[in-house]
């Protein structure tokens, strides 16, 4: 039962975040894109850049990107190369970002949260 509540949570969260980029002008690729390496819960584009973002519920701020542990960021960089490769987006720059949902009123966006610019 608790697991079914987290996961309920997770995937509201999730949809919360795709609404909140889609206000920023980013255009959603995908959501719960499976790959050999894992799933991503948001791909988008903006700007030319490939965003991939991992959604989390957490009461607060810190504790959202806590949860994603080096272990998950590897995991999510694969998936996202993975990701570039099917869609023939090869030669984009890619970005990885968290969103938190539920520390504040508004969704926390932390933009290229584990490498400091888009990478290739």
């Amino acid at each position: 039962m608790k697991r079914q509540k987290a996961e309920r949570r997770g995937r509201i969260a999730e949809w919360i975040a795709m609404f909140y980029l889609m206000a920023k002008g980013y255009r959603i690729l995908g959501h719960r894109c499976r790959t050999p390496h894992g799933e991503v819960d948001i791909a988008a584009w903006k700007g030319g850049v490939l965003v991939i973002v991992e959604a989390k519920a957490r009461s607060t701020y810190e504790a959202g990107m806590f949860a994603v542990t080096p272990m998950a960021q590897q995991r999510i960089a694969r998936a996202a190369q993975t990701l570039a490769g099917r869609w023939r987006l090869h030669s984009a720059p890619i970005r990885l970002d968290v969103i938190v949902v539920g520390a504040s009123v508004l969704p926390k966006h932390e933009r290229a949260a584990w490498f400091d610019e888009p990478y290739r």
